[in-house]
């Protein structure tokens, strides 16, 4: 019984990657990134109003599935968890759930998939936070390309400005999680973005509006659409 029930289950999980390898290349992926703060999930919750048939994913789907006894009931205590890792556990710990996240949306029935983020906020977060290079370029290989990256650009200094919450992980896990630990940290953050080499990037000032935002990004989608990207 115990080999039927393994044999059962390795072949659904078999069965899992390959509906993923089949599907990714149907999918549009939209990356929509940028670092903490910086207005990401604003301006992607204005844009899947505006495209038809859009899958959102992001970090949080895992702590927001259905899967069974996660030990995480907050982001709170996500947080603090992050904060209790080694550099390198923690990066896997994020790359696991950002792996969910992006697997379960080439599941989806929708064909343009909005990336929250994305591998690049967290990889440049964590390698700011001293995660070895190698593991981070490695487990890259792993995350589909995105066929568009839109980059949202402000510094941390202005950033600060608008935001009134601070988490020990977006503070480079400060005790003092403040408006002085989170723009030191986030300065440094920022220089390990030259790490990526992107496909289709485009730059969006973030100081403009958020409806100025939305048509411009929208405008660059339906551009690169029209191109079939």
């Amino acid at each position: 019984l115990f080999s039927s029930c393994g044999s059962s289950a390795v072949a659904e999980q078999a069965m899992w990657q390959l509906k993923i390898v089949k599907n990714k290349h149907m999918k549009k992926i939209i990356c929509i990134t940028g670092i903490d703060g910086i207005g990401k999930s604003t301006l992607i919750s204005h844009l899947s109003v505006r495209l038809n048939s859009c899958y959102i994913a992001n970090i949080w789907d895992l702590l927001n599935s259905d899967i069974q006894s996660l030990p995480f009931k907050s982001k709170k205590e996500i947080d603090s968890f992050l904060c209790g890792l080694s550099p390198d556990s923690r990066f896997l710990f994020l790359a696991h759930a950002l792996k969910y996240s992006i697997d379960k949306a080439i599941l989806s029935e929708k064909e343009i998939i909005l990336a929250d983020s994305y591998f690049y906020k967290y990889a440049a977060t964590e390698l700011a936070l001293g995660a070895h290079p190698n593991l981070v370029k490695d487990v890259e290989k792993i995350f589909p390309v995105p066929d568009l990256v839109i980059k949202l650009c402000l510094s941390p200094d202005k950033i600060v400005l608008r935001k009134k919450i601070f988490s020990r992980y977006e503070c480079g896990l400060s005790v003092s999680a403040d408006k002085v630990s989170f723009v030191s940290f986030q300065k440094n953050v920022i220089k390990e973005w030259e790490n990526f080499n992107f496909k289709n990037l485009y730059r969006l000032d973030a100081s403009k509006t958020v409806n100025a935002l939305v048509n411009e990004a929208f405008n660059i989608i339906t551009n690169i659409s029209n191109k079939n990207f």
